[in-house]
């Protein structure tokens, strides 16, 4: 079975039933579909090891980031040096991760300035083919002439890639010998994204992965290359590919469906229309004197076509013009009755009108007139006309289908406002269907998969069609402490209730005051991380920590946390960030990068019109009490879940865990029932002073001292920070680096905290001088 497949010498608690589960839904196929709700420390990854035992093909893993794929490198480099087994693994990543030449594409898109350079790159080869008057034309054979960067002809990298022949007096492409070598080196090697591009030295990696994954036992993708509508269809006939033997691994699941939202979304911009006028007007200069000598019938279509466009791109132009100057900043429902009478007016027939657009769409592909950011598998541009199309397509889609929302979106940069208009489908689960009801197994798996109930209906659309399986916290109980508010809230009729406001302020002192070392305070959005500001700040000051607040820009982010991971090995630091921002999700805070978290209030979406129209969809599918969990509560479950698991990694480490609102305790109408089982029954119900005595009480318990978690610190200095995900060490390695927690502050006399509380009165008045302090601030 499986075991042979495993590179551990043991299993942890609970992993058997769990990688059972696995060999029996993939043995059995029959588009089974197995939902595991698994903490982290459970070792999920290993469930590639109980898929290839019994797999009757391909193994296909989802996964949300690229960082993802070292993870499951790094596993089967294990299978390989530690069993029998050598499993081949393939992935496919964006070009914009792997192009050689990323950096000379100057304002164009990666996938624009490919698109060209092959279509040129072709071109050259079909000339030198025709030259040399031979049958097979090998670039490498020729010599490859170089070229000014930014100024090229060809792209050196897909022309070594290729070789040309001729066939019935037509040129046609294959694969090259050189690239096929890559290939059969990269059979030997577990290669990781960061190695790809030395090991296929002057070839295309693009080429290299995508022909790769055609023979390998295991190919890693993107979300994107599987669910979205605009590859779903296709990849498996791509790579080449028999669906009904794919096991399909979802990682991350909890993410899968507002994934596959985002995926589904249609979006018109002024850019967009204007590239479409550009490719109109390509077209029109590409018929020659040829087109115009065609019988009236033939040439009927595109006149008809062009008509209809010269009349819909401007109307659309000046629609989103008008709300781009008078729109509301942010999101709003678009009218679509308004919306569709102003596009439309004088047009008897949208359908019959769409479809001649249609036609021009196809012919500027056909003529390879594209001019766009975006492009299919097989590497063509897509036709900026094609996409303004399929929004058209989609808004009157929405017409028929309550699970298409549209949308004006307006939005200010540097001073300039910006509008674009989009159509989403907020129901996920048909195009997860599409997949899942086509393979011969799902295994989908996520370390905050809870409720499974909720999840499968949100993802697979009915009840009861995955065979669902939860997983307990393996972490020693003793080594972390879970509270809750039982009083505090973030609710909108307490929020700005004086005592209220106390209570949570007192529930974030006691955490980054008693618990020693970095701790993390999320809160529900930005506004609220700013009022409370101050008193983190003051905090900080009094424990002798640095306060770190969440960047504006994600290119911030690394440096801040180099910053606050090298705070944690002295006294410590403070991390102030929003629920689902940069700094609450995939991150890996291991050892003594955090120690303690606190998550202010439930992250619920703003409750406008936009939430409204989607809480009633989903109620009308499942009623209300279904519906409302899976439209507007589960995601702020999971929001916040996703912050508070940033603290405890290991089974090693310890840690404490507050949830600032009382909706998460017992109190009736809360979330509490829908979190995972080992965090209702740990979950110690606490108002601010009974919470600060519990954690000082346990960080007693733990017997903290100065010096204890100098060796957790010191080997926390040659691990490779990173983000994005769980780190190569990750949950199938035993006992990471410790996790102690850091010594506690000196004792403060009455005397003492009397003074700091006037100061910091005083500096919220705006009367204190300016003092030096250890604890400074890192603002966005």
């Amino acid at each position: 079975m499986y075991l042979d497949y495993l590179p551990y010498e043991s299993l942890r608690p609970n992993q058997d039933r769990m990688l059972d589960a696995v060999y029996d839904a993939v043995s059995r196929g029959e588009h089974r579909v197995l939902m595991i709700d698994a903490p982290t420390g459970t070792g999920k990854t290993s469930c590639i090891s109980a898929a290839l035992a019994a797999a009757p093909g391909k193994i296909v893993v989802a996964v949300r980031t690229v960082s993802q794929i070292d993870i499951y490198i790094d596993e089967i480099r294990k299978i390989r040096a530690r069993t029998r087994h050598s499993p081949e693994i393939a992935y496919m990543v964006g070009k914009q991760k792997v192009c050689p030449l990323q950096g000379e594409f100057g304002n164009e898109s990666v996938y624009a300035g490919c698109s060209r350079l092959k279509e040129w790159t072709k071109s050259y080869v079909a000339s030198r083919l025709n030259r040399m008057k031979e049958s097979i034309y090998d670039p490498t054979a020729d010599g490859v002439p170089d070229e000014e960067p930014g100024h090229r002809t060809f792209c050196p990298y897909f022309l070594r890639s290729r070789e040309a022949f001729e066939m019935n007096g037509n040129v046609h492409f294959r694969r090259s010998g050189r690239a096929l070598d890559v290939v059969e080196a990269l059979k030997k090697t577990a290669a990781s994204p960061t190695e790809l591009s030395e090991l296929c030295s002057d070839i295309c990696p693009y080429e290299v992965m995508s022909l790769y994954a055609q023979n390998s036992e295991i190919v890693i993708m993107n979300y994107s290359h599987l669910f979205s509508p605009d590859f779903q269809d296709i990849i498996f006939q791509w790579l080449e590919i028999d669906q009904e033997k794919v096991t399909l691994i979802v990682d991350e699941a909890h993410n899968l469906g507002d994934a596959v939202r985002a995926m589904s979304t249609r979006v018109l911009t002024a850019r967009m229309l204007d590239l479409a006028e550009r490719e109109v007007e390509k077209f029109e200069g590409s018929l020659g004197q040829a087109r115009l000598e065609e019988s009236r019938e033939k040439a009927s279509w595109r006149r008809e076509g062009i008509k209809v466009i010269r009349i819909l791109l401007p109307r659309l132009k000046r629609f989103l013009s008008s709300r781009q100057e008078r729109g509301q900043e942010g999101e709003t429902l678009l009218d679509s009755d308004l919306f569709r009478s102003f596009l439309y007016d004088g047009i008897k027939e949208p359908d019959e009108a769409l479809s001649y657009f249609s036609d021009i769409a196809v012919a500027v592909a056909d003529l390879n007139l594209a001019e766009g950011d975006r492009e299919n598998l097989q590497g063509d541009l897509q036709p900026s006309l094609a996409q303004v199309l399929l929004f058209l397509r989609d808004v009157e889609q929405a017409e028929k289908d309550a699970a298409f929302q549209r949308k004006i979106v307006v939005t200010s940069i540097g001073g300039r406002r910006h509008a674009r208009l989009e159509v989403n489908n907020i129901d996920p689960a048909p195009a997860i269907r599409r997949v899942t009801d086509n393979v011969n197994a799902t295994v989908m798996f996520s370390g905050t998969f809870s409720p499974l109930e909720a999840y499968e209906l949100y993802c697979l659309g009915e009840e009861n069609h995955g065979e669902k399986l939860s997983i307990p916290n393996p972490f020693p109980k003793e080594n972390r402490l879970l509270l809750v508010a039982k009083r505090a809230t973030t609710q909108l009729e307490s929020r700005e209730d004086a005592d209220n406001r106390g209570e949570i302020a007192g529930h974030i002192r006691s955490v980054i005051e008693e618990v020693p070392g970095n701790v993390a305070i999320f809160f529900t959005s930005y506004p609220m991380m700013n009022n409370y500001r101050e008193t983190c700040r003051a905090s900080a000051r009094r424990s002798g920590k640095e306060l770190f607040l969440e960047p504006r820009s994600a290119d911030e982010v690394s440096g801040l946390l180099d910053d606050f991971f090298r705070a944690g090995e002295g006294e410590g630091a403070v991390l102030m960030g929003v629920c689902g921002g940069k700094l609450a999700e995939g991150i890996d805070y291991r050892g003594n990068a955090l120690n303690g978290v606190v998550v202010v209030g439930l992250p619920l979406a703003a409750y406008d019109e936009i939430q409204k129209e989607i809480n009633a969809y989903y109620t009308r599918k499942y009623g209300k009490t279904k519906g409302m969990l899976i439209a507007y509560t589960l995601p702020a479950i999971n929001r916040g879940l996703q912050a508070a698991g940033r603290v405890i990694r290991a089974e090693s480490e310890r840690g404490v865990l507050l949830f600032c609102d009382r909706r998460f305790g017992s109190i009736s109408g809360g979330v509490n029932q829908f979190l995972p089982e080992w965090v209702r029954v740990d979950l110690i119900e606490a108002d601010a002073l009974e919470g600060r005595r519990l954690i000082q009480q346990k960080v007693k318990e733990w017997g903290i001292g100065r010096g204890q978690c100098k060796d957790a610190a010191s080997s926390r200095k040659d691990r490779p920070l990173r983000l994005g995900g769980r780190a190569s060490h990750q949950e199938t390695e035993a006992s990471p680096q410790g996790g102690d927690l850091a010594s506690p502050p000196k004792k403060r006399t009455k005397s003492a905290t009397r003074k700091r509380d006037l100061r910091e009165l005083a500096r919220s008045l705006g009367l204190e001088k300016p003092v030096s302090e250890k604890g400074g601030t890192r603002s966005p």
